[in-house]
């Protein structure tokens, strides 16, 4: 009996350790099959958010535009809200420039035919603009840029072919510096051989001016670095750049090569430049600096794009764009405004975020933007 006890004893204890063993090998396969969970699918993968647009109004009523609905009309100053003049400029037409801050505009007055008087006002006080200068009656005013600091105004003037009071000069192109504070006048540079000059800009601090000398067809001939004390040097340029594509963002100047590159150079140097290409085959209709950045705004092909000016990664803005008439940038950088159908028609595209809106417009074509803050 005892040892059919003791065995039966043995017996129930074997099976119990067997039990145990059984029960750890379970425990462990369960865990080894949580580790083995099959990763997720890419689709099941969460994706990187897309921040939206900002849905706030693009159009400001603290900025606007000068406008023009004809050649011999008054130019108006609307707002970018409201396409309803506010106030009119005198004469007809608008041969001017504004500065930097889009606050200052100084315009050449056109009447009767003669441009004779250079005005300048604060666009939050048009009525207040005041004289800067007259130029003789066989004289007239061709164009205007304000100098870097805002503190003066680069002009063209050239023969205007009116007989005056004195012996009318033959043709001639000359640049004269203004200083607005004292409204003092004087001629640094002149050219008689029927070559013209388009203005670029003038740096106050290194006492420099610069300008592109440009022939019958447009397109600049030289560029001409003068300086407040009337010594000049010129540089011959490279041919297909129409002058009207040259403009100047402080010391930095953009023109459009054949319609396919942007050259960048300096107001004291023509030949130390940089160059940015088109794809092949597409075509730069216009090039703008934008505002407190080292961007360029540059409308190629149907796309809008955004240029570092020392080159890098380009960025596509907005893409399916009609045939531009003008392109137009806000003094604070912040939109980019497509001019087409002649003019008379007008998109807004916000170069942050790429979203667009009709600008609303009625019959008048922009001419430069405005800031009323």
């Amino acid at each position: 009996m005892r040892g059919r006890d003791a065995q039966a004893v043995f017996f129930w204890i074997g099976l119990l350790i067997v039990i145990v063993l059984l029960a750890g090998l379970a425990g462990g396969t369960a865990a080894l099959r949580r580790e083995s969970t099959p990763s997720p699918t890419p689709s099941d993968r969460p994706s990187p958010t897309v921040a939206p647009p900002p849905s706030g109004p693009l159009l400001s009523d603290s900025r606007g535009f000068i406008a023009l609905s004809g050649p011999s009309l008054p130019a108006e100053l609307r707002r970018e809200t409201d396409p309803v003049a506010i106030d009119q400029l005198r004469g007809q037409g608008f041969i001017g420039a504004v500065s930097g801050t889009g606050r200052r505009v100084a315009y050449w007055v056109t009447s009767e035919g003669a441009t004779r008087e250079l005005r300048v006002f604060d666009v939050t006080a048009p009525d207040q603009d005041t004289t800067l200068a007259t130029v003789l009656d066989t004289e007239r005013g061709a164009a205007a840029v304000w100098s870097s600091d805002r503190t003066g105004i680069l002009v063209v003037v050239e023969s205007s072919g009116r007989s005056g009071s004195a012996e009318a000069p033959g043709p001639f192109s000359a640049l004269r510096v203004v200083d607005t504070p004292t409204r003092s006048i004087h001629e640094i540079s002149r050219i008689t051989d029927g070559s013209q000059y388009w203005p670029a800009g003038w740096d106050r601090v290194s006492r420099l001016v610069g300008a592109c000398v440009y022939g019958a067809d447009g397109m600049g001939i030289a560029w001409a670095v003068v300086g407040e004390d009337a010594l000049s040097a010129r540089v011959p340029m490279d041919g297909g750049i129409p002058a009207r594509t040259i403009v100047a963002s402080g010391n930095d100047v953009l023109g459009v090569l054949n319609a396919t590159v942007i050259r960048v150079w300096t107001l004291a140097s023509y030949t130390q430049h940089l160059e940015f290409g088109a794809v092949s085959g597409e075509r730069i209709s216009f090039a703008r600096w934008r505002p407190t950045t080292d961007e360029i705004v540059v409308l190629v092909a149907d796309r809008l794009e955004l240029w570092p000016k020392g080159g890098g990664d380009r960025r596509i803005v907005a893409r399916g764009l009609p045939i531009a008439k003008d392109l137009l940038v806000s003094s604070d950088g912040a939109l980019a405004f497509v001019t087409f159908d002649g003019g008379f028609s007008a998109m807004t595209i916000d170069l942050a975020s790429g979203r667009t809106i009709a600008l609303p417009m009625s019959g008048a074509q922009l001419v430069a933007p405005l800031s009323f803050r």
